[in-house]
This record gives structure tokens, sequence and C-alpha cells, in this order.
């Protein structure tokens, strides 16, 4: 049986729609999101990546295949630097839209060099203000 063009179009049309409804389940490897985070019932931001994804929070020697040992990299709420991972355990998950891992060489080329363990990027939800161990801030 010959397959014309119109046949062929009709029988290859719903590929890209299985494609797209298969992989909406998946996640991005190195994002936490809301619904991840509050399905986690986890404290605070550090807890919940360790609950959730602690390869944001370790990394690999090189050369190394089981050892891992602890990831330093920067954290910015907000896009703004506002410490190391223990500014993590100060904010509560509640609190928190997003969490991003910007791995070293991908800081480097959007912030500029100086982030060697990276950068974890943490956007809060649009209708609270962050809240850290000291308070609310008062820079208004």
């Amino acid at each position: 049986m010959w397959l014309s063009l119109p046949r062929l179009v009709g029988v290859l049309s719903p590929f890209p729609i299985l494609i797209a409804c298969a992989s909406a389940g998946a996640h991005h490897a190195n994002v936490i999101t809301a619904p991840e985070l509050s399905r986690s019932k986890a404290g605070n931001a550090y807890d919940a990546i360790q609950q959730i994804r602690p390869e944001m929070l370790r990394t690999r020697d090189p050369g190394t295949m089981v050892y891992f040992k602890a990831r330093q990299p920067v954290v910015a709420v907000d896009y703004t630097l506002v410490g190391g991972v223990e500014v993590l355990r100060t904010l509560a998950t509640g609190k928190v839209a997003r969490i991003e891992y910007v791995n070293s060489w991908m800081a480097a080329k959007r912030f500029g060099t100086g982030f060697g363990d990276g950068v974890m990027l943490i956007q809060t939800r649009a209708d609270l203000e962050p809240e850290f161990a000291a308070g609310p801030s008062s820079s208004r």
C-alpha cells in the first residue's frame, strides 16, 4: 500500500501531541518548583533541597566514582546575592516559588566570575516578601 503525502501527514500528525503530553510530567534536574516544595513538607529551603534534589548540594571530585563533597553555592534571592548555603535554612518553603541551581560555568556567563560552586537562585512568591532569620527587610 502506497502512502500519499496527505495520508502520511494524517498518520504522523498526532505524534507531536503525544510527545508533548508525555513530557508534561518531566522535571528539570536543577529546578525545584512550588508544587514540589509543598509536597516535601520540609520547613526550610535547605531541607527541601536535601529531600527533593540532594545532588544540587553535593558534587563529586574529578576522577572519583563514589566520594561526594558538599557544594557551597552562593545564594541569590530574587536575583540579589544574599550569602551562602546557610541562608537556605532561614527561608521557609511556603515563601519560595522556585529554586534553581546554576552551575559554575553558566553562573560565570550570567553573573561574571567568582562563583566556583555555582549559584542557587531562589525566586520568592510574588504575593509574599521573603523573611530571613533576622526578620523582614526594612529597606523600603
